[in-house]
């Protein structure tokens, strides 16, 4: 049965019983403040039985517990103990300090149900609400900039021997689960010890120079998880969901791999593939991570982290998780349109980097009757005359190359492209040593997307396309932000969980820009606004502040509630305590939101 938050804070929270001064620029000031009004526990009501059960700890309070954890970048453990023993988290959370908000359990348990009902997108679309309210996010047309970060993936990477002793391990221990066994037992059972030491690769002694031994040795693996997998067949046909899982990972770990073949006398002898197929699984352990590249040179094994960056208010307006192979612009579009969907306000433009330039995602936004802009690499084609110095007819279905001869020969591709060919005309051109050293002359390729691509260059030269392209800088400044935030490197094995850090990341990131701009417009507002005169500056002052460093607080502050109780006999006026003690000149935050009565 769900928790609810109770309106009125205690009498003895932090903020009461200790002289609290949180810097008012600082994150935990911000959150404090917006506290009372950033969640509502009927928000997730779906995680919880309406009837049954005891009543939970207030999902509220979790879930600003959730993003105190990832700012602070802290386990779970320790985001426990926080919330007992750091004053900070317990001003956050209007606790008293000493006892721990919740069990470990119970704070891993609400973040499941963040992901297993997409609630953590629901928490990332209200940081962006949020920003559409206070004005920061504003405008009836957004300019996107998009890109993507790499995130490493949590599983284990390995190579070939020890990723398929991985496997069996997984599979050897989900059969001997079944029989009421532990892993070790049930590889004793099935004489597949060796599997359960120390890596099976470094205990192995063999001259791992000799092609000839390393097969023997693959061999030897390959068999045993093909007799492993033939003895799970019975419980994959029963419908055992934890023996079907495992043997799903240890198939096609073998089959990316291993080439099998069988030699003379029957006998089976494996040998490892050339190069990586592209899907590939490197971990056992985190089955969803895959060999990326962020580019020729940066490569990583995990995920991509895409994001969409409103270029004007530096709010993330979209972010989603792509596979760690999957090229920059996947499903760019879709990603477009879902921004529209959460903000409620067109796209007026898209801005990306070269890896978002492709003749085929420009047609997909032409044909979409949208806007993108994204640079065109240029091609020297190794000091040779390059495409560019051609001059094509698209039209006409010509090119003239810079030797002044015209040639409308051509063949076409399967995918559209045409290539044209010279031939024997490049044979007495003077300029041919600067254009190619094909015996049959030179040939251009015209992609079937050459008129935007055309189109793009032309732009991207233009001191307005230069102008705009340069906007697309705060996609990385907000990619820096999230990898401050941890994104960088995966918290959680799964791609599922692995989004659900990321919107989380991207929630608090964004309440963080939004809080420090309101921050910055009442401090620009204050500096314009006429001054009071000193002696009534000087009495207000002295009525809210104690030395001259902050409110009433302490044990002052819970006299003065207590008084205040026995004077009006029930229930206590608004505004006679404050929470969290702020240096002289800064907002108070009000201890007492709605009257309460002070349980005795």
């Amino acid at each position: 049965m769900i928790g609810k938050r109770r309106p009125q804070r205690e009498l003895f929270d932090v903020g009461n019983v200790y002289a609290l001064a949180l810097p008012p620029e600082s994150f935990h000031a911000q959150l404090a403040a917006a506290a009372p009004r950033l969640f509502r526990d009927e928000e997730f009501a779906a995680f919880y039985s309406e009837g049954m059960g005891r009543p939970s700890v207030p999902p509220s309070q979790l879930a600003l517990m959730t993003l105190l954890q990832h700012e602070a970048g802290c386990s779970d453990a320790e985001a426990v103990a926080r919330t007992a023993y750091d004053l900070r988290w317990a001003a956050v959370l209007g606790r008293a300090a000493g006892e721990p908000l919740c069990a470990k359990s119970t704070f891993q348990l609400f973040r499941a149900h963040l992901v297993l009902h997409e609630a953590a997108r629901l928490l990332f679309e209200g940081s962006i609400q949020a920003a559409r309210r206070t004005g920061l996010l504003k405008g009836s047309a957004l300019r996107l900039a998009i890109d993507t970060k790499p995130i490493l993936g949590r599983g284990a990477v390995e190579d070939t021997y020890n990723l398929l002793s991985t496997g069996i391990q997984q599979l050897v221990r989900a059969l001997a689960s079944r029989e009421g066994e532990r892993g070790p037992e049930g590889a004793a059972r099935h004489d597949l010890r060796r599997y359960f030491g120390p890596s099976l690769k470094g205990s192995t002694n063999i001259d791992w120079s000799d092609e000839a031994a390393r097969n023997e040795f693959l061999t030897g693996i390959v068999v045993e998880a093909r007799r492993l997998l033939r003895l799970a067949a019975p419980a994959v046909a029963e419908g055992n969901e934890a023996v079907r899982e495992a043997a799903w990972l240890l198939e096609p770990l073998l089959l990316q791999d291993v080439a099998e073949s069988a030699a003379s006398g029957g006998r089976p002898t494996a040998s490892l593939k050339e190069g990586h197929e592209p899907g590939r699984m490197p971990s056992a352990t985190d089955p969803e991570v895959r060999h990326g590249r962020k580019s020729a040179s940066k490569r990583f094994d995990g995920h991509k982290a895409s994001v969409a960056v409103d270029t004007q208010s530096g709010i993330i307006v979209d972010a989603e998780l792509l596979a760690g192979d999957a090229p920059d612009a996947t499903r760019v579009l879709e990603q477009v349109e879902r921004v529209e969907a959460s903000t409620g306000t067109a796209v007026a433009l898209t801005l990306g980097d070269c890896a978002y330039g492709s003749g085929d995602l420009r047609q997909q936004f032409a044909d979409a009757e949208r806007v993108l802009v994204a640079k065109v690499p240029q091609r020297t084609n190794a000091g040779m005359f390059p495409k560019s110095a051609f001059l094509l007819d698209l039209e006409g279905h010509t090119i003239a190359c810079p030797g002044g001869e015209t040639t409308g020969r051509f063949t076409t591709c399967r995918d559209g492209t045409q290539v044209f060919h010279f031939g024997t005309v490049c044979r007495g051109c003077s300029l041919r040593g600067q254009c190619t050293t094909a015996q049959a002359g030179r040939e251009v390729r015209v992609h079937p997307q050459e008129a935007l691509l055309q189109a793009a260059r032309e732009y991207q030269q233009s001191a307005e396309g230069q102008a705009v392209l340069r906007e697309r800088v705060v996609a990385e400044n907000r990619l820096g932000r999230l990898g401050q935030l941890g994104i960088g490197q995966a918290r959680y094995l799964g791609r599922r969980k692995t989004r659900c850090q990321l919107l989380l990341a991207a929630a608090v990131a964004n309440r963080r820009r939004t809080w420090n701009w309101l921050a910055a417009e009442h401090a620009q507002a204050t500096a314009g606004a006429p001054s009071e005169p000193a002696s009534q500056s000087t009495a207000a002052h002295a009525t809210t502040t104690r030395a001259g460093r902050g409110p009433v607080s302490g044990w002052i502050g819970s006299a003065l509630c207590l008084c205040s109780h026995w004077l009006h006999q029930g229930w206590l006026r608004r505004a006679t305590l404050h929470r969290i003690r702020y240096p002289a000149g800064a907002p108070l935050v009000n201890a007492c939101e709605t009257p309460f009565r002070p349980q005795f």
